[in-house]
Order: structure tokens, then sequence, then C-alpha cells
């Protein structure tokens, strides 16, 4: 279980939802980056950051955009083993890479497996959800066929007991099979 109640986390990634859009826009997946500021977690120094990604566009947005309250400070955070400097080399940007960061700090998941198995333990709880291979990125859609959809792409949301809230989408009735992995609020 998560040392965080639900309402904390739902008022952080309120917080940090809006930023992350304003800050990257719309050409990168912002899932990572909102999680990451949630949990309080920032990468290790050989973690993809938005550092890595970075180009003048990106640069004139990020630089443009507010200051994040509660955001990451300079130092050795939390689960690191390195000092990072400047924002932008303290959010994740690839939600595969959260994964084994979350568990080194907050331990195993209270519930995970395939998500179309393990959905119904899920329904009625509240706190955070990382499904894996859920949904066709960029290169998957270039490489499908219509009898094989691939799909590689992972996503990070809170989930308040129904719906994952980000997606304002319902988890029950999916037919996913990746993985899910669910770590409860307090």
């Amino acid at each position: 279980m998560l040392p965080f109640t639900y309402d904390s986390l739902a008022d952080r990634y309120a917080t940090v939802r809006p930023w992350a859009k304003s800050a990257v826009g719309d050409t990168f997946n912002r899932c990572a980056i909102c999680m990451g500021y949630t949990m309080r977690i920032t990468p290790s120094g050989d973690d993809v950051t938005i550092e890595a990604i970075m180009n003048d566009e990106l640069g004139t947005s990020f630089r443009g955009a507010r200051a994040l309250p509660g955001g990451p400070q300079s130092g050795v955070p939390r689960g690191s083993r390195e000092p990072l400097r400047g924002l932008s080399q303290m959010l994740f940007i690839r939600a595969a890479e959260l994964l084994p960061r979350i568990r080194r700090a907050y331990g195993k998941p209270d519930i995970e497996g395939v998500c179309r198995e393990v959905t119904p333990k899920v329904l009625g709880r509240k706190g955070v959800l990382y499904l894996e291979n859920c949904y066709q990125t960029a290169g998957d859609k270039k490489w499908s066929f219509l009898f094989m959809e691939r799909t590689t792409g992972d996503h990070w949301d809170l989930f308040d007991g129904s719906k994952i809230v980000a997606q304002d989408d319902w988890l029950c009735g999916n037919n996913h099979t990746g993985q899910l992995h669910f770590w409860q609020a307090r």
C-alpha cells in the first residue's frame, strides 16, 4: 500500500497534468512526467528524461511553462543514486523506466497480472495503475495488420475505483492482454 492518500495523489496529479501539457505539448506522452511528479519519484542518472529529447521547439515550450508547484528540487532525489540538476532532468519521459523506480521506492504492486484477469480485483479500490502494452504507438500502427495488432505502449494513471482518471475511461470490460500493476492508496 502506498504511503499517500488517494486525495493527496489526486491533488498532485491535478496540479501536474495541465503543467505537463503546457511544458511539452501534445507531441509526447505525458503520463510518466505526471506520475513521477505525483509519486515524488525522479529519474536516476541513466534514465531517459525530458532533457534527452529536448529540441528547440520543446525547449521553448518547456521554458515558457509556469513554475511547477511542489516539483522536484536539485540534490539527490529519493530512490536515486546520483544528484540531478535542472527540472528537465528531473522528470521521466518513458513510462517503462518509471516502473522499476516505483517498485524500488514503494515496493511490489498490491495487485498485478494480466489486465483482463486481475481487473475484478482492482475495481472498487483507489490508487495508481500501470498498464503495459496497452495501446498502439505510432511504430505499432506502422507494423500492424488487420489480423495482428501490435501494442507496445505503456500508460501510468490514477484509478478512482472504476475509471482511469486521465483517460476518463472505464477499466471494467476491457480485453487488454498486457500486464496491469496496481498500488493501492491509503
